[in-house]
């Protein structure tokens, strides 16, 4: 129990069962945190109790650090769920809405982590456009520095002409206009999000729930679903792995070269770079 002596001290009980607390350095922040266990739990410590004296600021400051302590998880569990990691995650397959589009682009060879420069360039030069990053080979079956991709910004889709002076702003930065073709179907996924723009969480979260259930699906209905092909929209990340044309979704820097799926290697299916599905 406990008891006021005067306006700025109060006397606590604790059983000495409670040993575990002499960890602490500070004696009255064992009291304070054993009073809060047996607060916690509710248990009777009224057995053979030990009185010690602790004055209300250490009062004062074990309730700012269980506030600050619940904050701080609150914060950590509310970002989580706005970079999706309790998303729902549906693969599919279905015809889609990219295609025909007209990008721009810049290559790189390595890993994929360190794309992210590339889309931030992007995003700092067309802000108000959809990126893109095209994957070509599989971590899984090719070395770390061999890996090889194309990351750009979605200049036009569909029936829609790209703009002149956007056309003219990212050649001048370096970077390549490609063409590529509307495949009949694909197999597709959504991850959504409610950040302003992808940040390394939101992607992080989204590599590791949507690549493997692609390749579950691919793998079980023995698809030749490739390369791998990340739309980067306001509100979401979409998957798409093209189901037909697939080497036309290959730039021309890459186009001799040997190619492996983002999900399972070509050769598992007998594909070929100009099979249909």
């Amino acid at each position: 129990g406990y008891s006021f002596h005067n306006r700025n001290t109060v006397q606590y009980s604790f059983h000495p069962a409670t040993v575990w607390c002499s960890t602490c350095s500070s004696i009255r922040l064992q009291v304070i945190l054993c009073n809060f266990v047996r607060h916690l739990f509710l248990e009777d410590w009224s057995r053979d109790p030990i009185m010690l004296t602790v004055t209300l600021p250490d009062i004062t400051f074990l309730m700012w650090l269980v506030c600050l302590l619940i904050m701080l998880l609150t914060t950590i569990l509310v970002y989580l769920y706005y970079c999706g990691l309790w998303s729902s995650i549906m693969v599919s397959t279905s015809e889609t809405e990219y295609g025909p589009l007209t990008m721009a682009y810049k290559t790189t060879v390595g890993l994929y982590k360190n794309t992210g420069k590339f889309f931030t360039e992007i995003f700092c030069l067309l802000p108000d456009r959809e990126q893109l990053g095209i994957y070509y080979d599989d971590p899984e079956e090719v070395q770390a520095s061999q890996l090889r991709c194309a990351v750009g910004s979605v200049l036009a889709k569909g029936d829609a002409k790209a703009v002149p002076e956007e056309m003219e702003k990212m050649t001048s930065n370096g970077f390549k206009i490609v063409h590529l073709p509307k495949p009949s179907y694909v197999v597709t996924a959504t991850f959504p999000f409610s950040t302003i723009m992808p940040n390394f969480m939101a992607v992080f979260v989204a590599i590791y729930n949507v690549y493997p259930r692609l390749r579950n699906y691919t793998s079980q209905r023995n698809l030749c679903a490739y390369p791998t092909m990340e739309v980067y929209t306001d509100c979401g990340i979409i998957f798409l792995m093209p189901l037909s044309r697939h080497d036309e979704f290959i730039v021309p820097e890459f186009k001799k070269e040997q190619i492996f799926m983002a999900t399972t290697s070509l050769e598992n299916y007998g594909c070929s770079l100009d099979a249909e599905a």
